[in-house]
């Protein structure tokens, strides 16, 4: 019996291989859970602290900020060996603290805030609807370099080797159908995509959105192209009559991203 649509989707991410979420790395704010078999006492649920380590009974502090679970699960295993006989320990993620994924394109713009360990599937088949999206043409951008996936084999046929695993401040790019409009998200009173007009800068698209939000910070502004180019902008200064050059000229299909204050 064939599987198709949302059920195939549900399937495979029941289904979903370890492989990707192995390449996860831990980030400050992350609960842990450490565990090491046989020996409680030495087991722990431990939050990254903000300078990246982890106190441990009979280890003291340790960096886990940047390094995958399973290598920190070695490393902690190396360090107790002279307490504890051959000892197996296991790092798992808990909770994912203030990591947020920028999904942009198609009808599915947003910011995602990851509580979990999160892989590409299951983010596919969370934003659900891609009526408006062309996944052929989809990417994703990690620190301004394109990581390899084929997004429509991902999510359509099931080929769980173009699968991998999320962090924080990827950039996913779904190319919509659409044509000559720019996309404000974010930190604004109403995040949409509006019509592009020649000439448009960054602040107009700002107040073609509703303008900021109160928690908005206005210095925080990024402009992401097709190609996953990224210019960081100060709208701060515009708005003070400071730097004009910080009111960037925009592009049809470009995305505008206010980023929020946590206070």
């Amino acid at each position: 019996m064939k599987i198709f649509g949302f059920t195939w989707v549900f399937v495979l991410v029941v289904l979903m291989t370890t492989a990707a979420a192995e390449d996860y790395r831990i980030g400050s704010g992350d609960v842990l859970e450490v565990s090491v078999w046989g020996v409680p006492e030495m087991s722990r649920t431990v939050t990254v602290r903000p300078d990246g380590k982890i106190t441990l009974p009979a280890v003291g502090d340790v960096v886990a900020d940047g390094i995958a679970p399973m290598v920190l699960s070695r490393h902690i295993a190396k360090v107790i060996e002279g307490y504890v006989k051959q000892p197996v320990v296991t790092v798992s993620v808990q909770q994912i603290r203030n990591n947020r994924v920028y999904v942009i394109g198609g009808s599915v713009s947003r910011v995602v805030d990851m509580t979990n360990q999160m892989t590409l599937l299951k983010l596919l088949s969370e934003l659900g609807d891609f009526s408006r999206a062309d996944l052929r043409r989809a990417y994703l951008s990690r620190n301004n370099e394109k990581i390899n996936a084929d997004f429509f084999a991902l999510y359509f046929r099931g080929d769980l080797s173009q699968d991998v695993a999320i962090q924080a401040e990827d950039i996913i790019y779904i190319p919509s159908n659409m044509t000559n409009i720019v996309y404000v998200l974010g930190a604004v009173n109403n995040p949409q995509p509006i019509q592009y007009v020649e000439g448009m800068r960054a602040l107009d698209a700002v107040l073609g959105a509703g303008g900021f939000s109160d928690f908005a910070r206005e210095n925080s502004v990024s402009i992401i192209r097709e190609g996953g180019e990224r210019i960081n902008i100060d709208l701060r200064k515009v708005r003070r009559g400071r730097d004009i050059e910080e009111n960037v000229q925009l592009r049809p299909g470009d995305y505008l991203i206010v980023d929020e204050s946590l206070f």
